[in-house]
């Protein structure tokens, strides 16, 4: 990545955590937590307003009822955005289901210490190849509407 911080904004109904979740990855030099919040709600605004390189989310915060229900409408706001579940417990069952939904990545909190920075960074690099790709499509099809004229 060129020297931009990766955005994240974190959910999780659980304040706590939060705390610990913002220091944990802001001890990262190339990551930067941009909003923490306690409900869904609350999320989408913070995600429409900051335009977040990533959305970590509890997916047991039960501001919205179905956790999972919460991902398809972050999706029509960030369609860009890396959007990672986290959940307690990181059974097969709930994994599928999460992926199902449309998370990117899942990862069980007990995992979190060696699981969760790899996602972030995977999910960053991901986002700015494609980022590039669309830029790339863009200025080529632009490039042969100028050379029609």
């Amino acid at each position: 990545m060129s020297g931009k911080r990766i955005s994240v904004l974190l959910v999780d109904d659980n304040v706590t955590f939060l705390g610990i979740a913002t220091r944990f990855l802001e001890a990262q030099e190339d990551i930067e937590v941009v909003g923490a919040v306690q409900d869904k709600e609350e999320a989408l605004r913070q995600a429409r307003e900051l335009r977040p390189d990533i959305v970590l989310f509890d997916s047991a915060v039960t501001s919205l009822p179905g956790g999972l229900e919460f991902v398809p409408r972050l999706r029509e706001i960030l369609p860009e955005a890396g959007i990672i579940a986290l959940a307690l417990l990181g059974t097969d069952g709930y994994r599928r289901l999460a992926l199902e939904a449309g998370v990117d990545e899942f990862v069980s909190k007990a995992d979190m210490g060696a699981a969760l920075l790899p996602a972030i960074r995977r999910l960053a690099q991901a986002r700015c190849a494609g980022l590039a790709q669309m830029w790339l499509i863009r200025s080529q099809s632009e490039g042969e509407s100028k050379a029609r004229l």
